[in-house]
């Protein structure tokens, strides 16, 4: 008589097997995620960048605060004075200071003194997970220096006038 049905090596095989090809669908699929979250921080950037602008053309300048980005209360005011609900990076739930490596938040910056222009340009910051913002054209030509934040990007309005958008030519995380 004829035993049928697997050997225990067998089965430890296709286990393995399985294994193997459930973390490489894994790994893929994170990221697919990171480069998700990637796009929508880049969609968050143009619609601040939009609401801005329009800002600007109404105003004559770019909102202004005496807090800085990693103080409380920026951001509300931010979005008060833009008319919108300002969006939160998707994997931290509160804005804060990008200068903090490894940080995934929003920044920005322009306040009324000599160092930033006088409410003519401004300074939006923010952390990718694919790349690190180290690209050539990566940051934002204040009044006396250029402005970036080491890994995180920097995109803004410079002292002449000139949009700055995410160079995204920067190395890979």
């Amino acid at each position: 008589m004829k035993n049928k049905g697997f050997t225990l090596i067998e089965l430890l095989v296709v286990v393995a097997i399985i294994g193997i090809l459930a973390s490489i669908v894994l790994g893929s699929l994170s990221s697919a995620r990171a480069r998700a979250r990637d796009a929508n921080r880049l969609s968050d950037v143009k619609t601040i960048q939009t609401a801005l602008e329009l800002y600007y053309l109404d105003n004559g300048v770019y909102p202004m605060f005496t807090t800085y980005s990693h103080e409380a209360d920026w951001q509300s005011d931010l979005g008060d004075a833009l008319g919108i609900t300002l969006p939160v990076d998707p994997i931290n739930i509160s804005l804060g200071d990008v200068e903090l490596e490894g940080h995934h938040t929003y920044s920005y910056d322009a306040r009324n003194n000599s160092s930033f222009c006088f409410g003519d340009m401004y300074i939006f910051g923010f952390q990718l997970e694919g790349k690190n913002g180290d690209g050539p054209l990566d940051g934002v030509q204040r009044c006396s220096s250029l402005f970036d934040y080491g890994s995180g990007f920097a995109v803004g309005v410079d002292v002449e006038g000139n949009f700055i958008t995410p160079d995204l030519s920067g190395t890979p995380k």
